[in-house]
């Protein structure tokens, strides 16, 4: 789930906002995270955002060396005690791999289960990922790998057909933090080359060592079935993988990836440091509509005004906020980092909810960013939704299906939901919204109508929309 879900179909569907070879994690922080025990109990996100993800690929890139070195070429220095990696082939020093999660296969597939049955759901919705047949994620799948200390696991599941791999980052019991699944050949969109690396490697492979970018020691991988390896839950490796070096038994180099260097959407589309967001003038409706123009039926009533302070969102939403950036994307666009932590200078410019449930939009004190946040319990520990995006060259925060930015001379607006019929929005600071929108898990197309001061309809559009809500 920014590098998130609508985002997330974009982000898939159109990849210059991201480099193209890019690993897993990467991929999964491209969705915004999301984390549901309720009904849907999932994630996304990641963004997460959260994350439920459209791109699929599980391929390496053309840009990699399988050929074998010379018996005489440098080797690993192993641990002749414990086995592990110590030094590779340079002599630098080797950070340990990640512990084999204890947790059983079973205990693993029933806890990301609820994630990946909404994944596919969302696929289906959309029409996405024709290459996956979304066979549901059950007791026939693999578990190639599983690394991890406690319920902090990262764990990837092959189908019985070795077609799909999935993956599966679980932060706590039953709340994964990310999760995506991907197709096992190359090109399955059959328009451009998937070039991702999907932590797989050759066969003959018997050890991994990963350098990301910011640490100077590389890290060994947990190597598990089939050629998949994992770093585990703790390394934060989106968009940070630079090279991965694979050795065979002797500890040879016999496989070797280097990320191409490739622009990013900040690089080929900048937005001059200028700029910040413009909401539309307030407006005051001198009749508030309590019956939709079009019908006469009475309208739905706005979703209510969250109870909580300003400064109780900011205080809950920091936690998490600290949870995305720990997953954060080195090809983010800059400004989503330059504006720094949630803190209480954040303006809460929409807010719904009732009791501890709220959904509310953050922007940050430079106007140059927002952070959409959504939780079901007063901390990070309970179910949460969030993403952050940075303004466009035009002065507006792209369209978005959890909120709407108000339109110019619109004073009301009523958005024709399947479920509730026409509802009259909650207007804020030159935002609505029209639930307590989250979770991504009934992403609808729908009218949205806007009315002037005295009534008279000025605005109509067609928007993607979350009409389900907790």
């Amino acid at each position: 789930m920014s590098t998130e879900i609508e985002r997330l179909l974009a982000a898939a569907a159109d990849d210059t906002d991201q480099p193209l070879t890019t690993d897993v994690d990467d991929l999964l922080v491209r969705a915004r995270r999301s984390v549901r025990r309720t009904r849907i109990a999932t994630v996304s996100t990641a963004v997460l955002t959260t994350g439920v993800i459209i791109a699929g690929v599980a391929t390496w890139s053309a840009n990699r060396n399988e050929s074998t070195g010379p018996a005489d070429s440098p080797r690993l220095t192993m641990d002749p005690t414990t086995g592990r990696v110590i030094k590779d082939e340079t002599g630098d020093g080797v950070q340990t791999p990640p512990p084999v999660s204890q947790l059983s296969d079973a205990n693993l597939r029933s806890q990301c289960k609820q994630a990946d049955n909404e994944h596919v759901d969302f696929l289906r919705e959309r029409g996405a990922n024709s290459f996956d047949k979304g066979q549901p994620l059950g007791a026939n799948w693999k578990v190639v790998v599983k690394a991890g200390a406690g319920n902090r696991v990262q764990a990837m599941f092959l189908s019985p057909d070795q077609s799909i791999v999935s993956t599966c980052t679980l932060m706590s019991v039953g709340q994964a933090q990310s999760y995506g699944r991907f197709s096992t050949k190359a090109d399955v969109s059959g328009t451009k080359p998937s070039g991702a690396v999907a932590n797989r490697v050759p066969d003959g492979v018997r050890e991994v060592l990963v350098d990301l970018d910011g640490e100077t020691e590389p890290r060994q991988a947990l190597l598990g079935e089939n050629g998949y390896y994992s770093l585990g839950f703790d390394a934060s490796t989106s968009g940070r993988v630079r090279h991965v070096r694979g050795y065979d038994e002797q500890g040879r180099k016999t496989f070797e990836y280097t990320r191409p260097s490739l622009p990013t959407a900040a690089t080929e589309r900048p937005v001059p440091d200028s700029v910040t967001v413009k909401t539309a003038e307030p407006i005051t409706p001198n009749v508030v509509l309590t019956k939709d123009p079009l019908t006469r039926k009475a309208l739905a009533p706005p979703p209510p005004v969250s109870p909580l302070t300003d400064e109780q969102i900011t205080t809950r939403c920091r936690e998490v906020d600290d949870i995305y950036f720990s997953g954060r994307s080195s090809a983010q666009d800059p400004r989503i980092k330059a504006a720094g932590p949630v803190t209480k200078d954040w303006q809460v410019a929409l807010k719904t909810g009732t009791g501890n449930k709220l959904t509310a939009v953050l922007i940050s004190p430079d106007k140059k960013v927002y952070a959409w946040c959504h939780m079901l319990a007063p901390t990070a520990k309970g179910a949460y939704d969030y993403t952050r995006s940075a303004v466009q060259a035009n002065g507006k925060f792209a369209d978005d299906f959890s909120f709407g930015m108000v339109p110019d001379g619109v004073a009301q607006l009523v958005v024709d939901l399947p479920k509730q019929g026409p509802t009259r929005a909650l207007i804020s600071n030159g935002y609505y919204i029209w639930g307590l929108t989250g979770g991504n898990s009934d992403i609808q197309n729908v009218r949205v109508r806007g009315y002037d001061a005295q009534g008279k309809q000025v605005y109509t559009a067609k928007k993607d929309v979350d009409a389900d809500f907790d």
